[in-house]
């Protein structure tokens, strides 16, 4: 499994070089700022996306970001990509409709995002969940999404090799889809590189300083830089980013473990024919299950 995950990260970076190859600086001779008027702390897909949208409103030469290793070399590279319209709330809706245009644009333009629109099949195991489902096709009118109630034998429909005895329906959602976050995070990253973004790799946070209750600066390991704004997007180090600021900064975050395996091929499963379910979601089990190519990767926070 991890040497799967290694090839696959190491086939990304090839495509790295591929993406920055159009840049107009190389990441290891520009000079360090020591001004700026945001600095990002984290070079994820988070981070890429605040950087881009920032320079898109004309931030672009004023940005700087900063990662502590390389880019999308923290959690992003080996996420599962799943992308679900359906959310709890109308302003995450749109903007998850947003992101899913936002790949097809960058797709359209060349730059790799992984996308891919093969919809997603959410089983129900309880009376409870169909309740929720029903719910969620009622909501779905408003809030513009396409969706439809399965039976189970609809379920079964949908990929043949469901055991549905104990499946008491579905909600099929053709609009969801999956994406390579590594990938979409070097092609949204160099675009805002593009626009006058300036990234530094292999520089680590060290203290972030506050002045009249403002930032003022943050001490990396290039250098120390002056900022009016600092946004954190390191992820998984999100809250010891924020311990680093004096006064510190509390973040709600806590890491947890999260497990997945990878099968071997299975035999007639061609999950990208037309009709093919690439995505099924199991509330009841806490897991969802995501077939990539001839073989199936399971993920459980159990």
């Amino acid at each position: 499994m991890f040497y799967r995950c290694l090839r696959t990260f190491k086939k990304s970076q090839t495509r790295a070089l591929r993406c920055f190859s159009n840049t107009a600086t190389s990441l290891d001779i520009e000079k360090f700022p020591n001004e700026a008027q945001v600095v990002i702390c984290g070079a994820g897909v988070m981070g890429a996306s605040v950087a881009y949208h920032l320079a898109k409103l004309g931030w672009g030469k004023y940005t700087v970001v900063i990662e502590q290793s390389r880019i999308g070399g923290g959690t992003t590279w080996h996420s599962s990509g799943l992308i679900g319209v359906f959310k709890p709330s109308l302003a995450q809706v749109k903007l998850t409709k947003s992101s899913v245009s936002l790949y097809k644009e960058l797709e359209q333009k060349g730059l790799s995002t992984g996308w891919k629109e093969c919809g997603s099949l959410n089983l129900a195991r309880s009376r409870d969940r169909m309740t929720v489902f029903r719910r969620m096709k009622a909501q779905s009118v408003s809030w513009d999404i396409d969706c439809e109630l399965l039976t189970p034998e609809q379920c079964k429909d949908k990929w043949p090799l469901l055991n549905a005895e104990d499946i008491l329906g579905g909600l099929w959602i053709p609009g969801d889809g999956v994406g390579d976050p590594y990938e979409t995070c070097l092609s949204i990253m160099a675009q805002a590189k593009n626009m006058g973004v300036k990234v530094f790799e292999n520089c680590a946070v060290k203290k972030i300083t506050h002045t009249n209750q403002k930032v003022s600066s943050v001490e990396t390991d290039l250098g120390l830089i002056k900022c009016e704004y600092f946004v954190n997007c390191a992820g998984f180090w999100a809250r010891g980013v924020g311990r680093l600021s004096e006064p510190v900064v509390k973040v709600p975050l806590h890491a947890v473990e999260h497990y997945y395996l990878h099968t071997k091929p299975i035999p007639a499963l061609d999950p990208m024919l037309p009709g093919k379910v690439r995505v099924f979601l199991c509330h009841e089990r806490l897991s969802y299950k995501l077939f990539d190519c001839t073989d199936m990767v399971e993920l459980s926070p159990e």
